[in-house]
């Protein structure tokens, strides 16, 4: 016990004192965030002698390739040596011996020993998408131009489907040597979907070209090729297991962006956030540092990980820091199955970013740190306030991101050494929160430095005014959970190339934001630089116009900055009308509520009343139903479409698919429409309701000729193939335009009518035959239209067996084949075939009311067949062998 009681106080005064040196502040002056020791040049995994194996293989960057190639020569002449992810300083060696691995950390020419590429992983398949968590839906309403146009973003991983209909015409052709993934389509559509299978199917850059990429190369893809190509941005959605470690993968993606300034890399944390490293300084940490590849812990990219429909980040999202205690991943984003899908609507973001600001500045694209930055600075506070490791700066908000480029409230510049670059604000009044983000991108780290950041920037936020100034949040590194969960303090950063200060009710006035070059290696460094200003409280969902579900579960979102007593009543109302009540006592802080919407269509609004008396109401949004679209028939060159009646609404929309999306093609104010098949060829159609002009919510796109219905027939079928009572069961696509419907009958002459299905009264029937003859019965239905046309069924065979009754068909039947015999009941019983002196010549034993019997060796002749029951009953006919 008392052993216990003094670790436990030991380890606790450990983690003061670290706190004290460098995360609290010191006197006079913001604490610091400092970063480890120096690491080996070897990767974590390679480090400790128990885990080095014969016949292993490693990555290695050398600093002279001729010179290293002559010292391996010499020192493991049994070593194999190949050049590495096409770079002539990175060669891939394999049958090392277990103590070689040290050796080579030993060599001058040797910059870093890595573990070999491993084999990457798709991390989970989408569940569920919903652009309403995000503000990407009140992108799209408030501006309908953003969509992607003319950019191209490339989805690293396996490769898509090209052939589904939501990247129509929009696919940049690549030659895939896998077949397409559910995940990488599902990646695909939640970053550029076209939403031509339904409005889920939609993606954030929904009009962007799309193009895959292999990540069995978990290196950069070429920057010429990514050049050449067009892309500006590129999604990975998948991980490798638990790395956190600056390798070569790191270091390649950091130095590609200096090549490629305007390329954004977003990557998924990943979903191993319940998982405890292993290696590295937090190994033996529960639930921390968990990033599922070295990859992600690169510094010029973006990390994202999940959070759920109501913005709590998701348990197995992968948390941070990284090894040497920067902040990732920066943001999250909903993913209902994990991380993988929040990147993917991230880099939809991106685009959406890139194209505002190139409607700025003539199609020129912005410097991937600005977007980095916007992305960063607009998202809302989730988790412990301000940053941590496991939200990091908080849940993108694309509208508030989206608006920050539109007006233009960024900065770009560089600074020198000691340099220092002011930038001032006017803050009007009301203003809930002040947030400015720093973000630069520079040369890339070393893998065996202690830190990943070689030039530092600071940032600072003062009040012209008064003078005060304020420092970034920081959050300490040290690597024991206590500390980790800290709440973030102002501080000076020296490990993170991101900075954010944000200030509470800041007051109107002018403020100046200073960036300074505290240590630049290099002549200068670029940096990106956004502001923004938050509201007490705002709607979320829904906005103007958006498209609510009538009779469905909705769940409405607000973002706040109250406190958390403060509760509210939530109440709507139809355009015009009273006020109605949905939920009372609604804890504001909560942010969302359940509400099912009324079973109507139309316009309507929704207000909170806070306890204080405040009022916040929405714009008008649409309520309507989602209206399944069906096939009435599909004959000679017409086919018609028909829908239930949404209530309040008299007019609807349709639409078809065009070159690339759907486009509407009619309004009517009927629940069908029929068309001509030569004046619309195309094949897929939706429907949605109009309300006072406006298109509610769109049916699921259907393929029309795909829904197994003919000419008005979409059924017909015997309930039994063999009874002692014949039933049919019929199932018509509509009565529209139906006047007759007759079951016909196969007699020696011809068809003959067996009943008339009068009066009709619904599409799905059931059809008796009271006298059909023993043994086979074929059917068919007889249609008959106001037009005078007439259609028919498919033939359906019935064979009817009253009590003693067998039959053997074919008979005669081909020597060598099998014949089927047909009784009334299924159990099992004994056959027979005999020749006529009585001589059994075959038996078999089966079940079912149709038996199968070979009569393989049988020569041709006259035989007889004597079925056996289990009731001791037996039945005779005669069999024709030819």
């Amino acid at each position: 016990m008392g052993k216990t009681f003094t670790t436990s106080v030991l380890r606790k005064l450990l983690v003061a004192a670290w706190l004290l040196a460098s995360t609290y502040p010191a006197a006079g002056q913001g604490g610091r965030i400092i970063a480890p020791k120096a690491v080996s040049k070897l990767a974590p995994a390679l480090q400790h002698a128990s885990q080095r194996q014969s016949g292993q293989s490693v990555r290695v960057r050398v600093k002279n390739t001729f010179a290293f190639q002559n010292w391996l020569k010499e020192t493991m002449p049994q070593v194999r040596m190949q050049q590495a992810e096409a770079s002539d300083t990175t060669m891939l060696l394999s049958n090392l011996e277990a103590r070689q691995i040290a050796q080579l950390a030993g060599c001058p020419w040797v910059v870093f020993v890595d573990v070999p590429t491993r084999v990457p992983q798709e991390e989970a398949h989408l569940q569920n998408s919903d652009l309403t968590v995000n503000k990407v839906e009140a992108v799209h309403l408030r501006y309908p131009q953003l969509a992607g146009q003319n950019l191209v973003v490339s989805v690293k991983e396996n490769p898509f489907d090209s052939t589904d209909i939501d990247f129509k015409g929009r696919v940049v052709s690549v030659k895939a040597a896998a077949p397409p993934t559910p995940h990488a389509t599902s990646m695909a559509t939640l970053v550029a979907g076209g939403g031509n299978t339904s409005p889920s199917g939609r993606g954030v850059a929904w009009q962007s070209h799309l193009i895959t990429s292999d990540f069995a190369r978990l290196m950069p893809d070429e920057t010429a090729w990514l050049r050449s190509q067009k892309v500006s941005v590129q999604n990975h959605s998948y991980g490798v297991g638990l790395e956190n470690y600056y390798g070569l993968e790191s270091q390649a993606y950091d130095a590609q962006i200096l090549e490629y300034p305007e390329l954004l890399h977003v990557f998924s944390s990943g979903n191993a956030g319940t998982q405890t490293a292993k290696e590295g300084p937090y190994a033996g940490v529960s639930g921390f540092a968990n990033l599922t590849g070295q990859f992600k812990v690169s510094k010029n990219t973006l990390s994202v990980g999940a959070v759920d429909t109501s913005g709590q980040v998701s348990a197995l999202s992968s948390r941070g820091p990284t090894y040497d205690g920067r902040i990732k991943p920066e943001v999250v984003a909903f993913g209902e199955s994990g991380s993988s899908e929040a990147s993917a609507v991230v880099s939809g973001i991106a685009l959406l970013l890139q194209q505002v600001y190139q409607e700025q500045h003539n199609e020129t694209l912005p410097a991937a740190s600005l977007v980095k930055a916007a992305i960063i600075n607009s998202a809302t506070e989730q988790g412990r306030p301000e940053v941590d490791y496991e939200a990091g700066f908080g849940n993108v908000d694309a509208l508030g991101a989206v608006q920050a480029v539109q007006d233009k409230r960024y900065f770009t510049g560089s600074v020198a050494q000691g340099e220092s670059r002011r930038f001032t604000i006017a803050v009007p009044a009301g203003v809930a929160k002040l947030k400015v983000t720093l973000v630069w991108h520079e040369t890339a780290g070393d893998p065996t430095a202690a830190a990943a950041v070689v030039n530092d920037l600071d940032l600072t936020l003062q009040a012209t005014a008064t003078g005060q100034k304020w420092l970034p949040w920081g959050l300490s590194a040290f690597p024991h959970t206590d500390s980790l969960l800290l709440p973030a303090r102002r501080q000076v950063d020296r490990i993170n190339n991101v900075e954010q200060v944000s200030l509470m009710s800041p007051g109107q006035g002018e403020y100046q934001m200073q960036v300074t070059g505290h240590k630049i290696s290099t002549g200068s460094q670029s940096f990106s630089l956004v502001y923004g200003f938050e509201e007490a409280f705002s709607w979320a969902y829904p906005s103007k116009n958006s498209r609510i579900k009538s009779n469905e579960v909705n769940k409405v979102r607000w973002q706040t900055s109250m406190g958390n007593a403060t509760s509210a009543r939530v109440e709507y109302r139809w355009a015009g009308r009273e006020w109605q009540l949905i939920k009372n006592d609604v804890p504001v802080q909560q942010q969302f509520l359940h509400w099912r919407a009324p079973d109507s269509t139309g316009l309507a609004q929704l207000r909170i009343v806070t306890s204080s008396g405040q009022t916040f109401l929405t714009d008008e949004f649409l309520i309507s139903p989602v209206l399944p679209l069906q096939v009435g028939y599909q004959c000679g060159d017409e086919f018609m479409l028909y829908w239930p009646k949404a209530k309040g609404s008299n007019q609807y929309q349709l639409y078809a698919l065009g070159e690339k999306y759907l486009e509407p093609v009619a309004q009517v104010a009927d629940t069908l429409v029929v068309l001509r098949k030569q004046a619309h060829p195309v094949l897929h159609y939706a429907v949605a309701p109009l309300v006072a002009g406006k298109a509610g919510n769109r049916s699921l796109t259907i393929n029309y000729s795909e829904q197994g219905v003919e000419c008005f027939i979409k059924q017909f079928l015997a309930r039994q193939l063999v009874s002692d009572t014949v039933v049919l069961e019929v199932e018509l696509s509509t009565l529209h335009g139906v006047t007759s419907v007759f079951l016909e009958r196969r007699e020696k002459d011809g068809f003959q009518v067996v009943k008339a299905l009068t009066p009709l009264e619904q599409t799905s029937l059931v059809v008796t035959d009271a006298a059909p003859v023993p043994g086979k019965n074929e059917y068919r239905l007889k249609v008959t239209t106001e037009k005078g046309e007439v259609f028919y069924s498919a033939l359906e065979t019935v064979f009817y067996a009253p009590q003693s009754y067998v039959q053997v068909f074919p008979n005669p039947a081909m020597a060598g084949n099998e014949v089927h015999v047909v009784t009334l009941d299924d159990e099992m019983a004994r056959i027979h075939i005999l020749d006529y002196t009585g001589r059994i010549l075959r038996e078999v034993q089966q079940d079912g009311a149709m038996k199968s019997v070979t009569i393989k060796g049988l020569s041709a002749g006259v035989y007889v067949l004597r079925v056996y029951h289990k009731n001791g009953s037996n039945k005779l006919c005669r069999l024709v062998v030819i």
